[in-house]
């Protein structure tokens, strides 16, 4: 934790007013996240961000509280970007930022090997489909997270059925999962691969 006599942040810190976030960070993550900002990818209007500008002086960011966070969590480390991801969705109630955090963190769990938590983020995502197929961000989509993962998470651990349920579910919104046969090939294998397990 930062020190208490530390004076209170200024910059985009105070801007996106994220003072109680910011304050419950270790010095290494608030140096990780000053590394993230100055890199040359990130998006500004006007001169790059500099290190100082997250909580000194008076820039502000160019996005809102969602952006800002869900931005300095590509490239963080697993637990500072966990950290910002899921601060992220409390600074949202759009079921499109709040669809690419949920699908960040989902990631981030199957990678670590906590199918638990990428199963829980996987299914707060489902009911947003139809919301999330309608925006424009996502016109002509092919496929969209959680099917695909969640048809490879059920498999892997013997849930077929519940593979197969997702997959027939993918194909009411007309996604294909990037594979040679796509849902109606994954779905025609599962389904060989239960009548094996009877």
């Amino acid at each position: 934790m930062l020190s208490i006599f530390k004076k209170k942040p200024g910059g985009i810190i105070r801007h996106l007013a994220l003072e109680e976030f910011y304050s419950a960070l270790s010095e290494s993550e608030v140096e990780e996240i000053k590394d993230s900002l100055a890199h040359p990818y990130q998006l500004t209007t006007g001169k790059p961000y500099r290190r100082d500008d997250l909580d000194k002086g008076d820039r502000t960011y160019i996005g809102d509280r969602w952006k800002f966070l869900w931005s300095m969590s590509q490239g963080s480390n697993s637990d500072l970007k966990r950290k910002l991801l899921l601060e992220s969705i409390k600074c949202t109630n759009n079921d499109v930022d709040r669809y690419f955090s949920l699908r960040d963190l989902a990631e981030l769990a199957y990678k670590e090997g906590d199918y638990v938590a990428c199963e829980r983020y996987a299914l707060v995502v489902l009911p947003m489909i139809k919301t999330i197929k309608e925006d424009r961000i996502f016109n002509g989509a092919q496929d969209l997270f959680p099917f695909k993962r969640l048809a490879i998470l059920y498999e892997k651990q013997g849930r077929v059925q519940d593979a197969i349920s997702v997959a027939e579910e993918a194909l009411i919104y007309n996604l294909n999962d990037g594979t040679k046969g796509g849902y109606e090939g994954r779905i025609e294998k599962l389904k060989r691969k239960a009548s094996k397990m009877k």
